[in-house]
């Protein structure tokens, strides 16, 4: 072992280091750069980079003409692992090593068994080898067709009872196989045979060929007998199989043997001709979260996701042309409140639109993309927006809660309800707290970039623990507050209008939309909340592709259906919309119906806190502007 540990080393130039040793330590240094050919002529059964953290930049030839098993290249900077001199690793350590985008084909790899990296996207590498580099698949099955060809031709014209291709006597005996044999094997300590083959050792088949070297040239010796020449393997184990003593008792050959490298070679190929996957035991193994092949894996959840896309784009910008359109004589904190909801759902939606179209891009090779949509623009833009987007709706659906809920249950108390200056000062706070909780991440408070979907789940400090469990427990705080909220508002009700009859169908609206709001929130929030603390809590009570069902699917549904059911649904919202179609000359009539309707005098019978307060709602009664809105179709309450 070379122990280089901890030496200030910078750099290692061509040809710098050639060594015969098990065990190579360049570890702790401060190289930046390994020149071409570094290790030329080198034999290192493990070679340990690890900890070089200013290593960027590999030459492509760096590893050229070195004997390897083991490299380690954990915790560096490197780029790009170098394709040239990697043949002979059977183990290679890359971990921790964030700015690594691609690696080398499988087929740089011919004897690689274990490989630890630090995206899980880049085992899927050495799982599709076709995807992962088609050129090189192809000049590889373009060889094996050739090989295949060679082979056939072989056997139809030599046939089997000329396969060496060679001119000699039978003076090739059995005892010439045997002594070959002998020489060729020897027994371990458990009493397994094994076999010498270019320099390595391997367990030959118990029923197969093995290739052993007389003058340099490769004979193919059968196996069948090997039970029987054991006591002559013996014998010969420990001689000289061209010894003198052996020749006189084997006799000498009596004619030059002539033989063909080419048909040697193609026999070796044809003997043992087969063509299999390589297997590569990789870590971290990929998952639903870290695909290899869609960011969606399933169809029905691409075609979902596409719909909920278009529902919150096209019902979150209609609601905002119509808020920022119609300038209203006595300015709303419902309608400012759902200007601020509309934007963050609409957000939300973007968000779910750049997943959905990295997915179809990538669709069916996304480990190809993987790095530079993760670790780009894309992702951080996107991650930021869904945690931005995400928090202000939470935030903006509690104030409007909290707001409905003092108006309703303080419907005589005009004092007693969220100014528009006060709204004002409240969503600034919002905005403030959302925008520092989508920044966090891009400041190394957990980060965007471990996952294909943008979601700031990567937990590697205890600071990234209190994040996750800060974001998880304001959505739970948030749900409990609008539940509590729309519970009062119910049962101030009072029992007239819960059980209300069909001659009172507006007022069993009520009901029914604050259950559907009170629904949706929770399906959308509670099942994250609680499999996210779990989760984190060191008990996940869910596998990765559910989880990743709720976070792609349910997380989003609120910016598809609060639009619809904050703003499109109502019956103001409607008479805005015609009142700015009329604008362009459409639906003229719709326009002046909902104007008639909403100033013509109507009576309304709601019963609150057990009194029964009969509200005269007419176009004379501007003292309560508000109220009269509310109180309107019984679904302003909502």
């Amino acid at each position: 072992m070379i122990d280089l540990d901890n030496n200030q080393i910078t750099r290692i130039d061509k040809n710098s280091i050639n060594v015969k040793t098990d065990q190579l330590i360049l570890a702790n240094n401060e190289i930046t750069y390994i020149d071409d050919s570094a290790f030329f002529g080198s034999q290192i059964a493990k070679l340990i980079l690890r900890q070089n953290r200013g290593l960027r930049k590999v030459h492509p030839n760096a590893f050229n003409g070195i004997s390897m098993h083991e490299l380690d290249l954990s915790s560096t900077s490197l780029e790009r692992l170098p394709p040239v001199g990697l043949q002979d690793i059977e183990e290679l350590r890359i971990e921790s090593v964030h700015t690594l985008k691609t690696i080398p084909s499988i087929y740089n790899f011919k004897n690689l068994q274990r490989a630890f990296l630090t995206h899980s996207f880049h085992c899927c590498a050495f799982e599709f080898p076709s995807r992962h580099d088609p050129l090189r698949h192809a000049e590889r099955l373009k060889e094996i067709e050739k090989w295949q060809q060679r082979c056939s031709k072989n056997v139809n014209e030599n046939g089997s009872s000329n396969w060496l291709g060679m001119n000699t006597e039978s003076g090739i005996n059995d005892s010439l196989h045997k002594i070959l044999r002998a020489k060729e094997t020897e027994n371990n300590d458990d009493g397994q045979t094994w076999s010498a083959n270019g320099g390595g050792m391997r367990p030959t088949q118990g029923s197969g060929v093995f290739y052993s070297s007389l003058y340099r040239t490769v004979f193919v010796v059968n196996d069948d007998e090997n039970e029987t020449e054991t006591e002559e393997s013996d014998y010969f184990a420990g001689e000289d199989y061209m010894s003198e003593s052996i020749i006189k008792e084997i006799g000498i050959f009596h004619e030059e043997i002539t033989i063909n490298p080419d048909v040697i070679q193609l026999d070796e190929y044809c003997g043992n001709f087969t063509f299999r996957k390589h297997h590569v035991e990789c870590y971290p193994m990929p998952n639903a979260l870290n695909p290899c092949e869609d960011v969606m894996g399933y169809q029905w959840l691409r075609i979902s996701v596409w719909i909920v896309v278009a529902l919150a784009v096209v019902g979150n910008v209609a609601v905002l042309v119509v808020i920022l359109s119609i300038r209203s004589e006595s300015p709303s904190v419902p309608r400012f409140l759902m200007g601020h909801l509309a934007f963050a759902d609409l957000c939300l939606g973007l968000y779910l639109l750049l997943i959905a179209a990295i997915d179809a891009h990538s669709m069916g090779a996304y480990f190809n993309y993987a790095y530079d949509w993760q670790y780009g623009a894309g992702c951080k833009v996107a991650g930021f927006l869904t945690v931005f987007a995400s928090h202000l709706s939470v935030f903006t659906l509690t104030v409007i809660t909290i707001e409905r809920w003092m108006a309703i249950t303080r419907a005589m108390h005009l004092n007693k309800r969220i100014k528009l200056r006060a709204a004002g000062f409240i969503m600034a706070a919002g905005w403030i707290y959302s925008i520092v909780m989508s920044l966090l991440p891009l400041f190394g408070i957990s980060n965007y970039s471990s996952t294909s979907i943008c979601l700031p789940m990567e937990i590697r400090e205890p600071i990234d623990t209190v994040y996750l469990v800060a974001i998880l427990g304001s959505n739970g705080g948030a749900f409990f507050i609008i539940t509590i909220c729309y519970a009062q508002i119910y049962l101030s009700l009072g029992q007239e209008t819960r059980h209300a009859h069909s001659s009172h169908r507006g007022e069993m609206s009520i009901a029914k939309k604050m259950a559907l709001l009170v629904f949706t929130n929770f399906s959308c929030w509670a099942p994250i909340a609680f499999f996210g603390l779990t989760a984190l809590a060191g008990y996940p009570l869910i596998n990765v592709t559910k989880s990743k069902i709720l976070l792609v699917f349910f997380y989003p549904l609120n910016s598809c259906a609060d639009p619809y059911l904050y703003a499109i649904l109502t019956s103001q919202y409607r008479t805005d919309l015609f009142a700015l179609l009329s604008k362009f000359g459409i639906c003229k009539k719709s326009a002046m119906k909902y104007k008639h309707s909403l100033s013509a005098p109507h009576t309304t019978n709601v019963t609150v806190h057990g009194s029964s307060l009969q509200h005269r709602s007419s176009s004379s009664a501007s003292r309560q502007p508000e109220l009269q809105l509310m109180l309107k179709d019984h679904e302003e309450f909502v």
